[in-house]
């Protein structure tokens, strides 16, 4: 055992060097041959060393999870983390009678020498359950859930990324003014499920330099007030579903709190063999919890977007405190055996207390275990997948809209005239 310890921190100490080395490495290509004779076989090599540390710093953490207690810390403002240990098991819900609300879009940009064209489509989907894998389905605006359709023109001469920020913002737009008119029709909605966060984003936005972007981020910001509103108001749980993210905040608060629990030969010492504060650079969240939870398990609750937070501290955007006097958490669900976990985001009034965080988080978990367990090998909740699969565009779907319009440009002698690197004749 004392090996086998001893070479996890030389092999570590490894992984430290070559992550250093790999960062002022020759940026010359090299042939084919030496690729696939020596190169491909480094690179993985290189892969299977990382894993392997990966797969010691988890055993490590669930060898000393009850050792990993956070209660003495939780309460301190600073302290992001709010449960007292990393991973909770959870018992699902007998979900009759609930009535779960889905939201999704979709856009598609054609961009042009001239113009560019956005299509964006957004579709709810509502399922009132009889039982926990029985619903009826509706769908808003349209009841055959297809038809829920705007396209826009970009005239201007902007760059690319103005182009596909503005899309995104109406999009998204799109999204929430169809939920809150939803809300405002109806009087019995328990839970609705964003795909994404509940959080405007990229908060930076704010601070466009683009008159167009920052009026377009102002009325957002309203909608998303009105949403938060609307759901305290009529008692409806609003949840974010994050299927893929990179993000690492998570790990990166576990680090630091084990760090705070000061490891030392008598105390923790497993992770000071291994060298963990390195290790944990490797992890994102999801990567991490995959390997941490089993099925029907969370994550502890970490209080997140801190960065509305700072602008809010600032003064210089005084209506933030107004659009958003609230407080979010996120927490990881692993809701099915061979998929990874979702990030799952809510919100609390600031005046909340800690327990009531908690309890909030265990109810979601067990009303999203049930709906979200159907397929061992696909996790998401079923009102989410139903949404997606009603707004995702179809390339039949846009190649009518742009036909039409092409057609009526015809018809007055005027083409679009498309990129270069569409049209070239080889």
């Amino acid at each position: 055992m004392t090996v086998r310890e001893n070479s996890i921190e030389i092999k570590s100490k490894k992984l430290e060097l070559s992550d250093n080395e790999r960062g002022v490495l020759d940026t010359k290509g090299v042939t084919r041959e030496q690729l696939l004779l020596k190169n491909l076989k480094i690179i993985a090599k290189d892969y299977l060393d990382v894993e392997e540390i990966k797969k010691s710093l988890s055993r490590i953490i669930l060898k000393n999870i009850n050792e990993l207690d956070f209660s003495s810390f939780k309460k301190f403002p600073r302290f992001y983390i709010k449960e007292d240990s990393i991973k909770k098991s959870l018992t699902p819900s007998n979900i009759r009678g609930l009535n779960v609300v889905s939201v999704d879009g979709s856009s598609v940009t054609k961009k042009f020498m001239n113009v560019d064209f956005s299509f964006l489509k957004a579709i709810a989907v509502k399922y009132y359950f009889h039982q926990n894998y029985v619903a009826n389905i509706k769908h808003f605006p349209d009841l055959a859930g297809f038809n829920n359709y705007i396209v826009e023109g970009n005239f201007l001469n902007q760059d690319e990324t103005a182009v596909d920020v503005k899309t995104s913002i109406d999009m998204r737009c799109m999204e929430i003014n169809l939920l809150n008119d939803l809300i405002e029709r109806s009087n019995d909605i328990d839970l609705i499920i964003i795909d994404g966060s509940i959080v405007i984003t990229p908060i930076n936005l704010l601070f466009s330099k683009d008159a167009e972007i920052s009026k377009k981020y102002d009325i957002l910001l309203k909608e998303y007030h009105k949403l938060y509103l609307n759901c305290k108001e009529k008692n409806i749980i609003l949840i974010g579903s994050i299927k893929d993210t990179r993000t690492s905040a998570l790990s990166n608060l576990l680090c630091g709190a084990i760090q705070l629990l000061m490891p030392s030969y008598s105390n923790l010492s497993d992770f000071i063999k291994i060298n963990y504060r390195q290790v944990f650079k490797y992890f994102s969240d999801i990567d991490l919890f995959n390997r941490l939870l089993k099925k029907t398990e969370r994550s502890c609750i970490f209080y997140c977007k801190r960065e509305i937070d700072k602008i809010r501290d600032t003064g210089i955007k005084k209506e933030i405190s107004y659009y958003f006097p609230l407080a979010f958490y996120a927490f990881y669900l692993k809701t099915t055996k061979f998929d990874t976990p979702c990030r799952i985001e809510f919100f609390m009034d600031e005046t909340h207390s800690i327990e009531k965080a908690s309890k909030k988080a265990d109810l979601i978990s067990s009303i999203l275990l049930p709906i979200s367990s159907l397929n061992e090998y696909y996790g998401l909740p079923i009102p989410q997948i139903e949404a997606h699969k009603r707004a995702v565009f179809k390339p039949n779907e846009v190649e009518l809209l742009l036909n039409n319009l092409t057609r009526t440009f015809n018809l007055y002698g005027v083409s679009l005239l498309e990129k270069r690197r569409n049209r070239r004749p080889f």
